[in-house]
């Protein structure tokens, strides 16, 4: 009777150790991959936990695992090792790599490495604004007063700017751009080199890695347009006949056009990113070509509306073409060259263009794109609207005069010249758009 106590002793002893065992095997329950880190190096304790980092995560919420997850919820198989539920202990913030590591690639579509040797100190300020639950943001010092996960959700993927995001208590990022709340599934912290100084920035991936639906539409209905656009400039170029003054603004207004388009196409069609000066001379070219699609054709509008209203001076058609093109291309001249230097300046983020620091083409989650571009192009619209209206209404006004010297015309006539004036009226009104 005596050994029966003993062996109850035993089998309990086997059968707690063999649920211990089980459950360490097995993933963890009710907890996230996003919420663990790897534990493997971290040394267990005699209650069958496990102490990281100072704290002590209990056999339940450990586990191992054969592979990592990656963003969108992919998966990536690697040896088998152990993992805690260490975030629903301690609040978590994702790293690309050790805080104190130098993260670099030897080409730029390389996969990114690391340093193993770590540095002694913290080459970049680890204080953030933290948007706490009751919505108070200070600052924290996100290596002491978080547990850092490690590991990049994508490769290559590219940087918000400080102004761009907005780092919560749970560790997730608010992409204010289009206000989408990324977990640390999907990003990680780096220190990039900002100005003179390393700051702290995410590394995100969703934009790059596909491409929006409008976008490529927009792309593809450019790339069939392109072929004609050239085509109907070099009709008019290589007829002699149509060269006049007016045709000469026009096919300056399309090449103008057709060359922003074709910078623009093979921006967006490039599935790699492009070597930072080339991807910011692009910018820059296509922002002065597709600026100057508003000038000539505001220049087209002027040029109308002094035909019509027989206020032309007595100029020969060189010297207008000189004129214009001291406008139509001078301006945009003005205008890029402005752009390039407050982009290279040290005014706010906010107030610069962006163009070649994250994309080719300018930023539009903020109010700098409505400042360098769809502003003034806004103004020149509302300009040749002006004009547009202006001359119209002189063509319904000698129109008139017109019918009245000719009213004793049969029916026909009559009819012809409707005709003529409605066909005038929806010309001028596709050039003017």
């Amino acid at each position: 009777m005596g050994a029966f106590p003993t062996i109850s002793r035993c089998a309990l002893y086997i059968l707690v150790t063999l649920a211990t065992l089980h459950l360490t095997l097995a993933e963890i329950t009710n907890c996230t991959f996003a919420d663990t880190v790897n534990i493997t190096d971290s040394q267990l304790l005699v209650n069958g936990s496990y102490n990281f980092e100072g704290l002590s995560v209990p056999p339940h919420l450990t586990g191992y695992y054969e592979y990592i997850e990656l963003f969108g919820g992919t998966h990536e198989f690697v040896a088998k090792h152990l993992r805690g539920c260490v975030c629903q202990l301690k609040r978590c913030v994702k790293f690309c790599c050790h805080p104190r590591a130098n993260m670099y690639r030897l080409t730029k579509n390389s996969r990114a490495q690391f340093d193993e040797q770590l540095n002694e100190e913290l080459t970049y300020s680890p204080y953030l604004n933290i948007t706490l639950h009751n919505s108070s943001r200070p600052q924290m010092h996100v290596v002491d007063e978080f547990v850092v996960q490690q590991g990049i959700p994508c490769d290559p993927g590219y940087m918000l700017m400080p102004h761009e995001w907005e780092l919560f208590e749970n560790g997730s990022v608010l992409r204010v751009t289009d206000q989408l709340l990324i977990s640390r599934r999907d990003y990680c912290l780096d220190a990039y080199r900002i100005r003179d100084r390393f700051v702290l920035n995410p590394m995100n991936c969703d934009d790059r890695l596909k491409k929006s639906p409008n976008i490529m539409l927009n792309t593809i209905i450019m790339l069939i347009s392109l072929p004609f656009l050239y085509a109907t400039i070099l009709i008019f170029w290589l007829i002699p006949e149509l060269r006049n003054l007016h045709t000469k603004c026009l096919i300056s207004y399309l090449l103008s056009l057709a060359i922003g388009n074709t910078l623009i196409i093979t921006i967006n069609l490039r599935k790699s990113d492009y070597v930072k000066a080339v991807c910011a001379a692009m910018g820059f070219i296509a922002y002065y070509f597709l600026s100057a699609v508003f000038f000539w054709l505001n220049v087209i509008c002027f040029d109308m509306w002094q035909i019509f209203h027989g206020t032309k001076a007595n100029l020969t058609q060189c010297k207008w073409i000189n004129y214009y093109s001291l406008y139509g291309w001078g301006m945009p001249s003005v205008m890029t060259a402005i752009t390039v230097i407050l982009q290279y300046s040290d005014i706010p983020d906010e107030l610069k263009s962006g163009i070649g620091v994250t994309h080719c083409w300018l930023k539009s989650n903020d109010w700098s794109a409505m400042l360098y571009f769809y502003g003034p192009c806004f103004l020149l619209i509302a300009i040749n609207i002006v004009i547009f209206y202006v001359t119209v209404k002189r063509i319904y006004y000698i129109r008139k005069e017109l019918d009245m010297l000719t009213q004793e015309r049969d029916g026909l006539s009559r009819l012809r010249s409707q005709q003529n004036k409605y066909v005038l009226y929806f010309l001028l009104s596709s050039e003017f758009s």
